[in-house]
C-alpha cells in the first residue's frame, strides 16, 4: 500500500509539500477549464485574457505581502519558527494598518502582544504538546530535561 517514511526532524515539511502538490493540480485544472471555455467561445486556448488585477489595486499591500511571505519562508529555517513568525505578524499588521492605526501607539503595542502570544502558544502547542516539529533555527530554545522546545 502507500507508505511514507517520516524523519522526525523534517516532518514539518509534509503538509507544505502536500499543499503545493494540491495547488499545482488545481492550477493545471484551472488552466485546462479556462482554455476549454475559450475554445468554446471561438478563441484560442491561450488567447489573451482580460486584466489580471483590478485597475486601482493596492500595489504596496499586494507586492509587500508577496515580499514578506518570500522573506518569511526563506528565513524560517535559519531563524526559527517563533521569532520569525512574531516578526512576520508584526510586519503584516503594519502593512495592513490604515493611517489612523499607524499613528496609534496602542495599535502597535496590541499588534506586538498578539503576535508574541499567538506565536509562542502555537510553538508550545505544536512543538511540545503534540511533538510536531516546526522549523528550527538559531533562536530555537530547547530544554530536554523538561521536554520543552520553543522553535
Amino acid at each position: 500500500m502507500l507508505h511514507i517514511n517520516v524523519v522526525y526532524s523534517t516532518q514539518h515539511w509534509i503538509f507544505p509539500t502536500i499543499t503545493i502538490g494540491v495547488l499545482v493540480i488545481l492550477g493545471v485544472l484551472l488552466i485546462a477549464l479556462e482554455g476549454r471555455a475559450r475554445i468554446k467561445a471561438g478563441k484560442g486556448f491561450f488567447a489573451k485574457p482580460g486584466r489580471f488585477f483590478e485597475e486601482n489595486y493596492d500595489k504596496v499591500k499586494f507586492w509587500g505581502c508577496l515580499a514578506l511571505m518570500f522573506v518569511y519562508f526563506f528565513l524560517l529555517d535559519k531563524i526559527g519558527f517563533t521569532v520569525c513568525s512574531i516578526v512576520a505578524l508584526i510586519l503584516f499588521n503594519t502593512l495592513f494598518a490604515n493611517q489612523e492605526q499607524m499613528k496609534s501607539t496602542k495599535y502597535h503595542v496590541t499588534s506586538i502582544i498578539i503576535s508574541v502570544v499567538a506565536c509562542v502558544v502555537i510553538s508550545l502547542v505544536f512543538g511540545t504538546l503534540f511533538a510536531i516539529t516546526l522549523p528550527s533555527g538559531i533562536c530555537t530554545i530547547e530544554i530536554p530535561a523538561l521536554g520543552f522546545i520553543l522553535y
